[in-house]
């Protein structure tokens, strides 16, 4: 029986955000799940310095709130429109919604943990160059950070019906919540697994020794329907990719470490870059909250 039980599914009305409303509504559809829309405005709070210039807040609004009160309920008058105009898209389906001014980061966290969502799907338009480096996106914060598995989507297939789902990882401490996720999106979709370790040049071990550990990690925990492999890449996160998209892979998943601040700079994640660059949806779980989502 499958535990996803609540979608949500942030929008900044981009194609990309609406690719990943389209499927978590076929997502939803497929199991009876919830569908919430998010769409937070990430605007500074009148009277602090930082105001100054930035969406349309000027010195003249402080001195004139009723002005600045006008804008943002015109504002929140826009947005719920369009909120609407998404809605109506899928009249068959029932969609939540829930339109904020507040920081996108900050009220996601909370949103998710008093919503008791259990899925995030969001879309991507991915990065690269400067912006990747200094920028980022807000799609890498919800993976970095997320206490729930994030679905990453680009672009929107003829029909969402994801039939092979590539996880690579080094099976090793995979957490149980990872592994409840797994095979509950495999019972969703009636999926076959794909199992993979990337081995790079500095990263060697013998072949019939990995696949060892794969069956061995497959059959410790249950996995039916499953296939191991191990593929030879120059590097992990570009083994990955190039291994999904060698067979066909309709889902790559993986595990996320989730590292912050200085540690994120040095060692980077491969799953944001395997989500920031991959063609086809990407299914992230964050190791580093697993154990104290409860």
């Amino acid at each position: 029986m499958s535990t996803i039980k609540k979608i949500l599914v942030p929008t900044d009305f981009s194609t990309e955000a609406n690719n990943a409303l389209a499927v978590a509504v076929e997502v939803a559809d497929r199991i009876n799940a919830e569908v919430t829309l998010l769409h937070i405005v990430d605007i500074p709070y009148v009277g602090h310095e930082d105001n100054i210039g930035i969406m349309g807040y000027t010195e003249d609004h402080a001195e004139n709130p009723e002005f600045y009160k006008l804008y943002m309920e015109k504002l929140m008058e826009t947005t719920r429109g369009k909120i609407q105009a998404l809605k109506d898209q899928y009249p068959h389906s029932t969609i939540k919604e829930h339109v904020v001014f507040d920081s996108f980061q900050k009220h996601m966290a909370k949103f998710v943990v008093k919503d008791q969502t259990d899925l995030i799907v969001i879309g991507s338009k991915g990065a690269s160059g400067m912006d990747e480096v200094f920028v980022g996106s807000n799609t890498e914060k919800v993976i970095r950070y997320s206490k729930v598995p994030v679905l990453t989507v680009k672009h929107y297939p003829d029909g969402f019906d994801p039939r092979k789902i590539v996880f690579a990882s080094n099976f090793k401490k995979v957490p149980e919540k990872t592994i409840a996720a797994l095979k509950s999106f495999q019972e969703i979709f009636m999926a076959e697994l794909v199992f993979v370790k990337i081995i790079t040049p500095n990263t060697f071990e013998t072949t019939p020794d990995t696949l060892k550990i794969i069956n061995d990690f497959a059959k410790n925990h249950g996995f039916e329907d499953f296939k191991a492999e191990v593929f030879n890449y120059f590097t992990e996160e570009e083994g990955i990719r190039a291994f999904g998209h060698d067979i066909g892979a309709d889902i790559l998943a993986m595990s996320t470490h989730g590292r912050t601040g200085i540690s994120h700079l040095l060692f980077g994640s491969i799953a944001e870059e395997v989500a920031n660059h991959a063609s086809i949806p990407v299914l992230t779980f964050n190791d580093h909250f697993n154990e104290n989502v409860d």
